[in-house]
């Protein structure tokens, strides 16, 4: 199936994102890759850049687009697919770090519970029997999941260990080299993930569960940006004031935003009732943005009108 607008942009923007602001991307090393793709060099005497990157890579197959990102970003072309793939998948909530909750069937309800307080932390917990869809086929669900995740945590109850699911599920993550997280609660795993020492949890709530990876992952370099784009997204999906003031607690800890994450942090302020009334988000957000010397409350940003 060939590629969407949405998709080739989205491709190009992260390559040129990479290419121009990565001291790795020097100019002999993109005239390299751009030679053995079969496009146009950059001229090393166009002092002017009159001829780009993205000039080079404008009419690029989807096939070429794939093979190059792949190179770029020092992925496997499987999992590109993969991450393409997420576009149109339902499974997964946009903008939100993808993590799979590996987990035995006979606690799915706490389970549920640690997937709903990530939620608005801007993960999105995949968590069988809560995230599947009705009339799809539950294997196929499972496997899409998997093969999309970013990351991957296993809640180890005794009931893990003998589960051959589970096991599997353990199995595809050291497969794909994902992020990957195991929770004793309070069991010790088995196998290859077994050699780590990984955290005891048994007598922690859901909600402390939930913390432990959400600290986890905000470890994690490659997700720190999403982790905002995350927070963001669930901000604006807030449907109540609980809700709402629980997320922007979350992004009261978060160390500096962009200029454009500030704006949308004030769009979404004036546009969501259950965060612009909320005294929840006042009191998490009005010292947060003076210390940062932010105008509080946020300005409505103007909107640009179209030429």
């Amino acid at each position: 199936m060939p590629l969407s607008r949405r998709e080739r942009f989205r491709l190009k923007s992260q390559m040129i994102e990479i290419v121009t602001a990565d001291h790795s991307w020097t100019f002999d090393r993109t005239n390299l890759l751009l030679g053995e793709c079969g496009f146009q060099r950059l001229d090393p005497y166009d002092n002017n850049g009159e001829f780009t990157f993205a000039d080079s890579i404008r009419e690029i197959s989807d096939s070429d687009l794939i093979e190059m990102y792949s190179i770029v970003t020092d992925t496997d072309v499987d999992d590109v697919d993969a991450y393409i793939d997420t576009t149109n998948s339902s499974l997964w909530k946009s903008g939100y770090v993808r993590v799979f909750l590996s987990h035995s069937a006979a606690h799915k309800q706490f389970i549920g519970h640690v997937a709903d307080e990530l939620a608005v932390s801007g993960i999105h917990a995949f968590v069988a029997h809560d995230t599947m869809e009705y009339e799809e086929p539950w294997q196929d669900q499972i496997e899409h999941g998997l093969r999309t995740m970013q990351a991957f945590v296993a809640i180890i109850h005794p009931e893990f260990l003998p589960s051959a699911w589970c096991q599997q599920q353990v199995g595809w993550a050291l497969g794909r080299g994902v992020p990957r997280n195991a929770i004793r609660y309070p069991s010790d795993p088995a196998g290859f993930v077994g050699r780590t020492q990984w955290p005891q949890a048994a007598e922690m709530n859901d909600r402390e569960v939930a913390a432990l990876i959400l600290a986890w992952v905000s470890r994690i370099p490659e997700f720190s940006d999403q982790i905002v784009v995350g927070l963001l997204a669930a901000l604006r999906a807030a449907d109540n004031y609980m809700d709402a003031g629980a997320t922007a607690k979350r992004i009261a800890t978060i160390d500096t935003l962009t200029q454009a994450q500030w704006t949308e942090l004030a769009e979404i302020y004036h546009t969501n009732d259950q965060v612009g009334r909320a005294g929840l988000v006042r009191r998490a957000l009005a010292p947060y943005y003076q210390s940062h010397h932010q105008t509080w409350p946020p300005e409505q940003p103007t909107q640009t009108e179209p030429s």
